[in-house]
């Protein structure tokens, strides 16, 4: 999924990119591929929203986990619950930076989908 977010990204910072150079030479862009390119754009970002609602419901359940079980700890000094936190920890830390990732792509298509709009309107 996030690399169907980067190209994502990539192909319609293109498209905008090529849309600036037919303004420049005075040319107009066929406003039903614009629709369609914004709708398809459109599409894939509800995708991406509920891929982001899922991954943060994970992360933050992930971080509550090792919060206990760091809490367990403290409290019993039971030193075998160690690697239970090691484990949520291991787990948790890649989880954040793809999170963060997908957070950040999602934001992108929001400013793609506004400069689409606005482009629309033109």
């Amino acid at each position: 999924m996030a690399e169907k977010l980067k190209n994502l990204i990539k192909d319609t910072e293109q498209y905008l990119e090529m849309c600036a150079q037919v303004d420049a030479e005075g040319g107009t862009i066929d406003p039903r591929k614009h629709q369609e390119k914004l709708a398809h754009l459109n599409r894939w970002l509800m995708y991406f929203q509920h891929e982001r609602l899922i991954h943060l419901i994970v992360t933050v359940l992930f971080g509550l986990c090792a919060i206990m079980v760091f809490g367990i700890f403290v409290v019993t000094q039971y030193w075998y619950i160690l690697p239970l936190l090691l484990l949520i920890t291991v787990l948790l830390v890649p989880y954040i930076f793809h999170y963060f990732k997908l957070e950040n792509g999602v934001q992108k298509l929001y400013t793609l989908v506004d400069e689409m709009e606005k482009r629309k309107e033109i």
